[in-house]
């Protein structure tokens, strides 16, 4: 019985530390050109990095309570919220994902605008 509240501390310290993390991060998408919390490249990378430990301890820690419960129905209703976890910071990584993607996105549009200009004034040179 220890264990199974030892891993859900485990989990929940691990959780607030990753979601420190989100509040490092910034998110143009939502007029939020600056970081919540300011903090270094280092510890903005180990916090993203935490996403891996989390799922896998998640998943260590279902199985054990599945293995304890032995019934699916009890199973989700006792632990609905812990399932729910599971799926939900995955689906915040994925956000983190299109903020990165956005980035390169808009980089690439400008590249892309550049080549057009340069495209251009070549043709004007040439005339």
């Amino acid at each position: 019985m220890k264990i199974y509240k030892t891993l859900d501390l485990i989990i929940l310290a691990l959780v607030f530390l990753f979601f420190l993390g989100m509040l490092g991060s910034t998110f143009p998408g939502l007029n939020l050109d600056e970081p919540i919390i300011p903090m270094s490249e280092e510890l903005r990378l180990f916090l993203d990095f935490l996403i891996y430990p989390i799922i896998v301890l998640l998943i260590i820690d279902l199985t054990l309570k599945y293995r304890k419960t032995k019934n699916p129905k009890i199973f989700i209703k006792k632990y609905w919220i812990d399932i729910f976890m599971l799926v939900l910071i995955p689906v915040f990584s994925i956000i983190k994902f299109f903020k990165i993607g956005l980035t390169i996105s808009k980089q690439l549009k400008t590249i892309k605008m550049g080549a057009k200009i340069l495209q251009k004034v070549k043709k004007v040179n040439k005339r």
